[in-house]
């Protein structure tokens, strides 16, 4: 910028910036002259020579220090929001160049209240604060003017410690702590102006004990403040911060012994702030042995007192996953969007929100509500004003006339069931019929009596079997029966491997040309024309194909190969069982039992021996009834099974038999 000489006594002073009731009051128009004229204004004063801009004083009207206090208000209670406009912004700029250069280049800055100068540097740094300049500002400030600074900073602890000490209100400490905290953040000599001396930090842990929530929150970000204000680089005080915070931790220990459950500002500041972790990373004070031992006991003592401040809220963010509410200027329905553009038809200045308000309020009658805005006195007073209208903008795209009006969208359905319009529905139901709570309920079980009964009949059906029974009626033998037997039926109770050996006829010869040479075996020309191989086709009638995967199976299963030993191994040898016995029983030779046994060739006579499990003869005397039907030994059999069966004795005539004989004896010998 280019310098204005000669100005200092004939600029006139800068109005205030409104509020924002009275912003939203305002036409555009004269809205952004205001603005305009704001702007020219300060740049006149920023292009004034420095020997021109030293005779301001802060207590001149003329500077804009009253201008800029009420532009940095707003900025500090809004913040620098993202919808101002790019006039407002620019103004914001503008302002912190004359604040810079007010503090920075005046004469004699400080010929002012301290208490308003001091209000002023809380709001630049709550205004400011992102803005990397304004620090360097600030040391420049404190190292050229430490004395004053140092004097208002002491007038302002004096009133802190005044308020404290009595009943504070806690909307008047709020504002003090809240501002003089954003200037502690960017000013560490601010922070070594406040804790130097003792007075001061006993005044905070006195006022921590009686406080309400708030303030203790507060108090505990400002001491946080303050000790890290030592901690900064260039102006470290290790040795002042450990004082401070071995007086704190004696002083804790000491309302620990009396009120183990009071927490303390100590507590607060190691167990609700990162100090501790930046207090061990700082060198100066942890390579010391002293500082050393201090973090040890402030570790122990906030593990000790970590119960006393719970986490209000769990500090992990959370992930979005897309269930928060719509947005109007999102999901606004269509036909909502042209009775907006309707009315925006005949009144293009008024804000989409505002609208949208008036149609909820006329339930989406767009007649009514452009009625009500053309006589505005029929308007409830909270809908009269447009700017008092809060909400999101709502972004309209399209004219009016290309989007056709739709019929109001119809309900969401009803759920609906089989009770609706019962008495119950309908609350017809007595008092009686309702129970609150666990209701014994007797249940009548009408089966135990069943269950006794066939209980009784198991019991019943086993007193009247006998144990002693062991004879086994063999009437209905298969041998006996004659009839059909069905083959499906699996009753042979030995395991599959070992039932699978007597399905080949021709197995044992196989095997023990296996056994005597395993060379008879090979798939080969030669072996399949040799004289062995030919005579055990024959013997067989198997194929070569069929002898050489037989060999091969028997190859690859080493339990068949055992299984075969055992088999064929001691077919010849003596096992310890009588093959044989002769017969004892005198049977007399009769004409027709004779005449039996040569047409049938089974018949016994006496003193021939018989093969156990290889009788070709009946049970009875000579002939079986289950063969041929066309033989006469067989005929005879079955007329003697019929006889038998004639006399009512069946077969358990041999039981009394037997104990006839063993009856003769027992008897002992005749006298």
């Amino acid at each position: 910028m280019e310098e204005v000489p000669g100005l200092a006594g004939q600029i006139p002073s800068l109005a205030s910036f409104p509020d924002s009731k009275v912003r939203a009051s305002l036409p555009s128009a004269e809205w952004e002259a205001c603005l305009e004229s704001w702007l020219v204004s300060i740049e006149v004063r920023l292009r004034m020579q420095d020997k021109d801009f030293a005779k301001f004083k802060f207590s001149q009207k003329a500077s804009g220090v009253d201008f800029l206090v009420s532009v940095l208000r707003p900025v500090r209670d809004e913040g620098l929001a993202s919808s101002k406009s790019q006039k407002e912004r620019l103004l914001l700029k503008r302002a912190y160049m004359l604040l810079r250069r007010l503090l920075l280049a005046t004469d004699v800055p400080f010929d002012y209240d301290l208490e308003k100068l001091l209000h002023i540097l809380c709001l630049g740094s709550s205004a400011f604060a992102p803005v990397a300049d304004w620090k360097a500002t600030l040391k420049g400030l404190w190292k050229r003017n430490k004395a004053q600074l140092t004097t208002a900073m002491d007038a302002w602890k004096k009133v802190a410690s005044a308020q404290l000490s009595g009943k504070p209100q806690q909307s008047s400490l709020g504002d003090i702590y809240r501002g003089i905290n954003a200037l502690l953040k960017v000013s560490p000599e601010t922070g070594l102006t406040l804790m130097t001396g003792s007075d001061y930090l006993e005044t905070l842990m006195e006022a921590y004990s009686s406080a309400q929530f708030t303030i203790q929150k507060l108090l505990t970000e400002h001491i946080y403040y303050c000790f890290r204000s030592l901690m900064s680089d260039g102006l470290s005080h290790g040795s002042l911060l450990l004082d401070h915070l071995y007086h704190m931790k004696s002083e804790a220990d000491r309302t620990a012994k009396s009120k183990p459950s009071q927490p303390t500002l100590l507590s607060s500041l190691v167990c609700n702030t990162s100090f501790l972790r930046h207090l061990a990373a700082d060198n100066s004070i942890a390579s010391g042995k002293r500082g050393q031992s201090l973090i040890d006991g402030l570790t122990n003592y906030r593990q000790n007192t970590a119960h006393l401040h719970p986490p209000v809220a769990s500090r992990r963010r959370k992930v979005s996953k897309g269930k928060a509410k719509a947005e109007v200027h999102t999901d606004i329905h269509i036909h909502k969007a042209s009775q907006v553009s309707q009315v925006h038809e005949l009144f293009p200045d008024l804000p989409n929100h505002y609208i949208l308000r008036l149609l909820d309020h006329f339930h989406d009658d767009t007649e009514a509500v452009i009625a009500a805005l053309l006589e505005p006195e029929l308007l409830p007073a909270d809908l009269r004003d447009p700017g008092s209208a809060d909400g999101p903008s709502v972004d309209i795209d399209g004219p009016a006339h290309d989007l056709a009006p739709h019929s109001t969208p119809p309900l969401p359905p009803q759920r609906r069931n089989v009770f609706d319009g019962d008495d119950f529905d309908n609350l017809r139901i007595s008092s009686k019929h309702l129970h609150r709570g666990r209701k014994e309920i007797t249940i009548i079980n009408d089966t135990e009596d069943e269950h006794a009964r066939r209980k009784a009949a198991i019991m019943t059906a086993l007193a009247a079997f006998d144990s002693d029974d062991d004879e086994r009626d063999d009437t209905y033998d298969v041998a006996d029966v004659g009839g059909t037997v069905d083959s499906t039926l699996d009753t042979d109770s030995r395991p599959r491997a070992e039932r699978t050996l007597d399905q080949n006829p021709h197995e044992e010869s196989l095997y023990r040309a296996w056994k005597n040479n395993q060379e008879l075996f090979p798939r080969d020309s030669t072996t399949r024309a040799s004289k062995m191989r030919q005579d055990l086709k024959r013997e067989t009638a198997m194929s070569d194909e069929q002898i050489e995967g037989w060999a091969i199976m028997l190859k690859k299963d080493a339990k068949m190969q055992e299984q075969l030993e055992k088999k064929y191994s001691m077919s010849q040898s003596f096992r310890g069982n009588q093959t044989a016995f002769a017969a004892t029983r005198w049977q007399g030779d009769t004409a027709e039992d004779s005449e039996e046994g040569e047409n049938s060739g089974g018949g016994r006579r006496m003193g021939q021996a018989q093969i156990r499990g290889n009788r070709t003869w009946g049970r009875g005397r000579g002939g079986s009834t289950a063969g041929p039907g066309g033989e006469a030994a067989t005929q005879a059999a079955r007329r003697r099974k019929e006889q038998g069966r004639g006399r009512g004795g069946a077969n358990h005539s041999r039981r009394e038999g037997r104990a006839r004989k063993m009856g003769r004896g027992m008897a002992g010998p005749a006298s």
